[in-house]
């Protein structure tokens, strides 16, 4: 059973504790300002195989936030270790050092070695050279500059060199002693520098890390040494109660390492030797092994008792610990980057020496603050040399496991894979032109990112491009929110209530005619590019009191989109203008789907429902088919399911009880499914279309789920959903996503129809979901959009104060503020949005106890506006906004703080809402912010070091 302990702090303890404990008040935080551009993804590397010479296994780059595999490469008899430099993935086999395309696993260079090599692996030297065991070779083409018969960058039994950049200096293990070699002439073979004597070491199992001028070296005895870098001098030497073989990290002044058979964890300062603190779990199979990784303050390390563990690295407190599916026979090591930790957390081969029962392969995830679970794969890394590096935004991992009862026999799969976030979007109705609604990823259980209230119900489908979702609301507007956090952006009015999708491409967002109009807006900024007359506004009536629009479908440079006019219309996508229009003889509520240089139209008409086949080019007719109305009574005529295109088929649906799959090619019916009987001995109102992937239709069925063969119709699998249905299913990797008439949202397993997971809402819901980057989106009719994906979200507050509410101009004002639960050492992002709309963002750290502050000092008299967001993979806390003014004149001598009030989501601006309630003591928590203010404000007087000022 998988768990996770987190040590987060009420609100209400952090305050009071903080008025009591004035050394644990830390003002002002660091404070940097955020880059708005987006960096070249080539300057995120991982240059040897601890990531660099510290072996803090950290990249300051992106990092995938799904588990999709972008690609796979086999390499027969792939080893260890993984490095990743000059825009290529450089792995090795015991006789060739291979180079690979970063993006698509291609081989670029494969080099034999002229002798093999047991788990070679490949340091950068610098942009033109790399070292791999005693060769050195050209980066770019393979070819081997020199061998050496005295040096080799050898990894041995955990005893892995380092290279150190600034030193030009290889440090590499000898019989009981550590050498250094002189790199700093790459033309030239490598000369030992020195060598100095280590007590307890060896050539295998001790490993060395490089920080600050200083070497600090493994043994078996128990103390703990380090070296001058240039001298090989012994600069300290502490005793410790176990044998310091294996690895640390050196971080910020501090050797962060595990000792081995007491299980305790150490903290030694890098220049005295002195032990800051240790931290012992006390477990049971307790045992550290391998390695660590560290960043935000935190170090990371696997136990063999199952456990990853997060350490405060300045007090050795625990923030979390993951537990693992069992204990671990060899733990690896972690990888740490863009608030992420990736770690094998379960071997195959563990097993538990009481009841003898046997582990399951674990790769895991986990959020870098929480140890929340963002995703998992049954699968381990090549532990205890784990084989994870992290560049260019992408995870880089080699699959492999260690054979039962053996701890130096390691089986692979001879793969290396690709790990990262698509660039896929959601850009209209369906996904695509050929309305399949399908995507290739998509959690398995649903729980609340966040949601987003409008004034009206939703049933657009969100679409989703480049991090925002935009929707139509019946409340006549159009919004475009924050994909990962709902923040508003803008919206745009129009003179009906919206019950079409949008459509988004190249930068324009694209909305249907429900008012007669088709618009073409700015998808940064919602202006209008352009409007087109589209037959005007019909009161249309139909039966199905669920409402339906046709959404425009955006192909190339083309625009195509049905309306209650009878026409389907093709606009020029840059221009508005009509480059032809075909008029069918009947309401058009149905979208199009554009495949193969043809458009497919449903039209609702006198005798029969019409499917048409259009030419996309000039809108010349090619084929109809007839599909025929099911009379019941009074039940209508109504044709709202769009026709759906795949394996060379075209599927539709009738106005009730039957779909058709038509040859493309044809026109002509090639097969009938006719759904399940409802009280009138007929099936029900199809409103909702197929959707399509991989050779299988996915429909609703009255109140059934059914999976249809796309070549003839036959049943797969039917599942019971015991509710009304009227939206159309989705396809994300593997699942099935549908919402209902009943407040139920449901995900089922698209191979056998089984349920798997639900979100509730508060009201009934006609949007159809859409599936991306590993988030649901869908609409409500309780006036929201929804965002929910497989992760547990820790919903919470942002309290925040400043110390004056105005401010003469020039002079510096001061926040401070509280996050509650408080989550250490996450990132707070402010934005001052002055007098004349212009912004500026800074990024500020909490303390382990929530606490942050930052100052600001303002050049322009009027309002400001202060906008602090806080949000991750498994947290969100609540938008706030707080306001001060800036005026030539000096404030009152007798203005106090104002009492801060618990920010509630205003209409649109701040219409991010979390449904789940936070456990908050608001009344203290306001009282001891106050309080703390005016503490700061005292401390505020006395010297402190230099801070970072943002004038604005």
């Amino acid at each position: 059973m998988k768990k996770i302990k987190c040590c987060y702090l009420t609100g209400l303890f952090v305050l009071v504790s903080l008025l009591v404990v004035e050394s644990v008040i830390v003002f002002p935080a660091d404070t940097t300002l955020t880059n708005s551009s987006n960096d070249d993804l080539l300057q995120y590397e991982w240059r040897q195989i601890h990531g660099d010479s510290a072996y803090t296994r950290f990249s300051e780059g992106p990092a995938p936030e799904t588990s999709q595999i972008l690609w796979k490469t086999t390499i027969e008899g792939i080893q260890s270790y993984i490095t990743a430099f000059n825009g290529k993935v450089l792995v090795t086999t015991t006789t060739s050092v291979i180079a690979l395309n970063k993006d698509t696993g291609a081989i670029i260079w494969d080099t034999p070695f002229p002798q093999s090599q047991r788990w070679p692996a490949v340091f950068k030297i610098d942009e033109e050279h790399l070292v791999v065991g005693p060769y050195c070779i050209e980066t770019e083409t393979g070819e081997i500059l020199w061998s050496s018969d005295e040096f080799t960058a050898k990894v041995s039994y955990w005893a892995e060199s380092v290279y150190s950049p600034e030193e030009q200096m290889f440090y590499v293990h000898g019989d009981s002693v550590v050498e250094a070699w002189d790199f700093s002439n790459i033309a030239e073979l490598p000369t030992l520098t020195w060598e100095t004597y280590i007590p307890g070491s060896t050539s295998s199992g001790t490993g060395i890390q490089y920080g600050d001028g200083k070497v600090f070296p493994g043994t078996f005895e128990t103390h703990q040494m380090a070296l001058d870098a240039r001298t090989g001098d012994v600069l300290w030497d502490t005793e410790t109660d176990s044998a310091m073989s294996f690895s640390g990290s050196y971080y910020e002044g501090k050797l962060l390492k595990a000792g081995e058979q007491d299980n305790t964890f150490y903290c030694f300062d890098a220049q005295t030797g002195q032990i800051l603190w240790k931290y012992n779990p006390g477990s049971h199979l307790g045992y550290w092994i391998s390695g660590s990784a560290v960043a935000y303050d935190i170090v990371y390390e696997l136990n063999k008792d199952g456990n990853l563990y997060a350490l405060d690295v300045n007090t050795g407190q625990l923030l979390w610990n993951y537990e693992g599916p069992l204990n671990l026979f060899w733990p690896g090591w972690p990888v740490v980057a863009d608030g992420k930790v990736y770690a094998t957390t379960g071997q195959r081969t563990s097993y538990d020496p009481y009841t003898l029962e046997y582990s399951e392969s674990e790769f895991v995830c986990l959020d870098a603050y929480t140890g929340q679970v963002i995703w998992e794969m049954d699968i381990e890394t090549h532990c205890p040399r784990d084989s994870i590096a992290v560049a260019y935004g992408n995870l880089y991992i080699i699959p492999g496991f260690i054979k039962e009862m053996t701890m130096d026999q390691y089986e692979t799969y001879d793969e290396i894979w690709c790990i990262g976030d698509s660039t896929e979007s959601w850009s209209m109705w369906r996904n695509d032109s050929e309305n399949t609604g399908a995507s290739e990823v998509g959690p398995s259980e649903l729980n609340l990112r966040w949601s987003f209230e409008t004034n009206g119900g939703v049933g657009s489908t969100p679409v989703v491009a480049n991090g925002r979702v935009y929707f139509g609301s019946q409340d006549k507007n159009v919004y475009c929110v924050d994909a990962d956090n709902g923040r508003f952006y803008w919206s745009f009015a129009t003179e009906a209530r919206i019950k079409s999708s949008l459509a988004v491409t190249d930068g324009k967002v694209y909305v249907g005619p429900d008012d007669g109009n088709v618009y073409c807006l700015d998808a940064i900024t919602g202006s209008v590019i352009w409007e087109t007359f589209a037959g005007g506004f019909v009161e249309a009536a139909f039966k199905a009191v669920t409402g339906v629009r046709s959404s425009p479908i955006v192909v190339g440079d083309r625009v195509y989109v049905g309306s209650l006019d009878a026409k389907l219309y093709c606009l020029d996508a840059d221009i508005g203008d009509v480059v032809w229009t075909y008029e069918t003889g009947g309401y058009i509520t149905a979208s199009p789907a554009v495949s193969g240089g043809a458009v497919y139209i449903t039209s609702m008409e006198s005798n029969s429902g019409i499917l048409y086949k259009i030419d996309a080019n000039d809108g010349s007719l090619i084929w109809t088919c007839e599909i025929p109305y099911v009379m019941a009574q009074d039940r209508g005529k109504d044709m709202h399911a769009s026709p759906t295109v795949g394996e060379d088929m075209v599927f539709v649906a009738a106005n009730k009880q039957n779909y058709y799959g038509i040859s493309i090619e044809t026109g002509e019916i090639e097969w009938t499914y006719i759904t399940t009987e409802g009280t009138e001995g007929i099936g029900g109102y199809l409103i909702a279309s197929p959707a399509y992937h991989d050779g299988q239709v996915y429909v609703v069925d009255m109140f059934f789920i059914t999976a249809l063969d796309a070549t003839n119709g036959e049943v797969i699998w039917k599942s019971w959903i015991g509710t009304e249905l009227y939206t159309t299913p989705t396809y994300g990797g593997g699942n099935i996503y549908v919402t209902t008439d009943r407040r139920f949202v449901y995900v089922l397993n698209a191979s056998d129809g089984v349920r798997q997971g639900f979100f509730d809402t508060t009201s009934n819901s006609w949007s159809s979901p859409s599936v991306c980057g590993g988030l649901v989106y869908f609409g409500c009719n309780d006036g929201k959009v929804y965002c929910v994906d497989g992760k547990t979200t820790i919903q919470g507050q942002i309290y925040a104060e400043f110390d004056k509410t105005t401010v003469q101009k020039g002079n510096t004002i001061i926040a401070c503020g509280q996050l509650d639960p408080a989550i250490p050492y996450v990132p707070v992002t402010v934005t001052v949005t002055n007098p004349n709309g212009n912004t500026e963002t800074m990024e500020v750290t909490a303390q382990i106890n929530g606490m942050f502050s930052f100052e600001y000092t303002p050049d322009t008299n009027g309002a400001y506006t202060t906008t602090l967001r806080c949000s991750g993979s498994t947290y969100m806390m609540q938008t706030v906004e707080k306001t001060f003014t800036v005026s030539d004149q000096a404030p009152a001598e007798t203005e106090q703080p104002s009492t801060p009030e618990e920010q509630e989501p205003t209409q649109p601006e701040d219409s991010v809402t979390a449904t789940n309630d936070v456990p908050l003591y608001a009344g203290v928590a306001i009282v001891a912010l106050v309080a703390i203010v005016a503490a700061y404000l005292f401390i505020k007087k006395r010297p402190q070091g230099s801070q970072i000022v943002i004038t604005g």
